[in-house]
């Protein structure tokens, strides 16, 4: 998600939170009458058929239903997890020439380099953007018998060289460590770092 996607939800949820904290002290004021003294024992539904029986309101109600879906169709593709750039261009490029380095390829080295140094298996490496900056994710599984010393060791090296290859910092890297198969292990070891 991108840094505005996120401000987004945020106020979002503090509104409907807002909300919905007034709605539940309403109710308590109604039933206890403690801020409102009086509230009307009945309630006239007469406002309400007029506006439902008018010959207007099924075409507005279907445009407010396509309003709404789309704009929860957008809301969901939004939020989905958006791959990174496969390549990126590096600053030796001038008007001679562009010079980009394929980050996929680098993702799929350091995920075997990785697995070829730590007790991992199933290391996959992917390009995932964060913040508007393009990360090498490695994600893999321990091995139950693995030290966390040698995974700690080998996320070092994995990221040390990514950080020479790269000394700008226009690539960083993330290393996540997830808990064996079900069955060998219960616990959940994560190892980040950037």
């Amino acid at each position: 998600m991108t840094p505005r996607m996120i401000r987004i939800d945020r106020a979002v949820t503090l509104l409907v939170a807002i909300l919905l904290v007034a709605l539940g002290l309403l109710m308590v004021d109604w039933h206890y009458r403690w801020v409102f003294g009086t509230y009307p024992t009945e309630l006239s539904t007469g406002p309400a058929r007029e506006v439902v029986t008018a010959g207007w309101f099924p075409w507005a109600l279907a445009a407010a239903g396509i309003v709404l879906g789309f704009l929860g169709l957008m809301w969901l593709l939004a939020h989905l997890r958006r791959r990174g750039p496969s390549t990126l261009r590096l600053r030796t490029s001038d008007e001679t020439g562009r010079v980009q380095a394929d980050l996929r390829s680098i993702a799929d080295t350091s995920g075997g380099r990785l697995e070829s140094m730590a007790a991992l298996t199933g290391v996959t490496g992917t390009v995932v953007t964060i913040r508007s900056r393009p990360v090498i994710l490695l994600r893999g599984r321990v091995d139950p018998v693995a030290s966390t010393a040698s995974i700690t060791d080998a996320a070092e090296i994995c990221t040390r060289d990514l950080a020479a290859a790269f000394p700008d910092q226009a690539i960083t890297c993330r290393i996540l460590v997830d808990s064996p198969r079900r069955g060998k292990a219960r616990q959940q070891s994560n190892v980040r770092v950037r």
